[in-house]
């Protein structure tokens, strides 16, 4: 099992759905293969979100709605610091 070969505890996923997985397939392989403890969407192809606000029904939206652990979403001009555990200490959304 991936997890247990990597134990990646923080994971930038790819949600794009062009030659990347989409959402619901990236939200399967983080839930079920990965399971890390955080993850940052990336490559979503489309703007996914609007004043540091999540856009709804956005693929963005989508694979959080459908991922098992904390989804942090990069924002412009914002960064997020995390431990060594992966989970996020500062600068995350809320």
């Amino acid at each position: 099992m991936v997890r247990r070969h990597y134990n990646a505890l923080l994971v930038v996923m790819n949600i794009g759905d062009v030659f990347t997985t989409g959402p619901k397939e990236a939200a399967f392989v983080i839930n079920e293969l990965v399971r890390p403890n955080s993850v940052i969407p990336s490559h979503a192809n489309e703007v996914a979100t609007k004043d540091g606000v999540v856009i709804a029904g956005s693929k963005t939206d989508i694979f959080i709605r459908a991922s098992r652990v904390p989804v942090h979403v990069p924002l412009s001009e914002q960064v997020m610091t995390f431990n060594a555990y992966g989970d996020c200490i500062d600068g995350c959304a809320r």
